[in-house]
């Protein structure tokens, strides 16, 4: 079953003193697209959260934030003490060669460079952490998961009515091309038969008949119909495919093509609002398309 791109889920896993919490949001996205919310320590965690991600979802842009509690929880800063001396040392240096009072406190040194150092983390630290994660992780993506096939239920029962809609206004336009050729052929006597009627000249049916030839010939759409049925069917296969998302893009592409194709090749105003209809059909599958992995 094709999946919505669109989804979110949340989880929190606990181990001892330790919890952790996920929340995972996805939106549409031509491409696979990780952003990862989190203390400035746990990016060291982004790597494998994307690889884990990646196995369950496989277009769309991904937003996860990850909020660890604990002993395990990685301290985001730290003082540099030994520079936060030296530029003490600095001061009361230059303060006393200038006699200007020492300042009492140190609030305005905290902005310097190298003051607030960040809090790598080390391996041993991430592997004991991922674990934890990895549980919390997987059962947000659960979430998600449940969510996208929600909708991407819904979202292959619309396109199947609209595909139907199609085909059925398409059935129409097949049937109604049989006639046009003879009613061409009657409007095309008529008008030839008053315009040489003050001037005596007879009009042969072999000349009446290359020229409906001539007509039938342009404005043939037996093929354009084939091609039309047949994305048709290629889509309704698609639909049980799991990420199906790029070839139905495609093929909502090439069912506009073929309809544009019928709506220049027949001057009949039935087949051109026949093909309006199937026009805003398409355009409903690509709407609906433009949200499927």
């Amino acid at each position: 079953m094709a999946l919505s791109m669109t989804g979110c889920g949340d989880a929190v896993a606990t181990d001892g003193g330790n919890s952790c919490r996920v929340e995972v949001r996805v939106v549409n996205n031509r491409f696979f697209k990780l952003a990862l919310r989190a203390r400035d320590g746990h990016a060291a965690l982004e790597a494998l959260i994307e690889a884990a991600v990646r196995t369950r979802i496989r277009r769309g842009a991904v937003q996860v934030t990850l909020e660890i509690d604990g002993p395990l929880a990685m301290a985001q800063r730290r003082l540099d003490l030994a520079q936060l001396g030296a530029y003490l040392d600095d001061l009361e240096g230059f303060c006393s060669h200038r006699d200007l009072p020492v300042p009492q406190g140190v609030d305005g040194l905290l902005g310097l460079p190298g003051i607030l150092v960040e809090s790598w983390p080390s391996g041993e630290r991430i592997e004991a952490l991922w674990p934890l994660v990895s549980r919390a992780l997987a059962q947000a993506l659960d979430g998600v998961d449940a969510m996208r096939q929600r909708e991407g239920e819904a979202m292959a029962r619309d396109m199947r009515a609209c595909c139907d809609e199609v085909r059925g206004l398409a059935g129409g336009i097949g049937a109604r091309s049989a006639h046009l050729l003879e009613e061409h052929r009657l409007r095309l006597r008529e008008r030839v038969a008053r315009a040489v009627a003050s001037l005596g000249v007879p009009v042969s049916e072999a000349d009446v008949a290359r020229e409906v030839a001539l007509l039938a010939d342009r404005s043939d759409i037996a093929e354009e119909l084939v091609r039309l049925e047949s994305h048709l069917q290629q889509f309704a296969r698609l639909l049980a495919d799991e990420s199906p998302g790029r070839q139905l893009d495609f093929l909502t592409q090439e069912l506009a093509r073929e309809a544009n194709t019928i709506g220049s090749k027949s001057a009949d105003v039935g087949v051109a609002h026949a093909v309006v209809e199937i026009k805003t059909r398409v355009e409903r599958l690509r709407e609906l398309v433009q949200n499927v992995e």
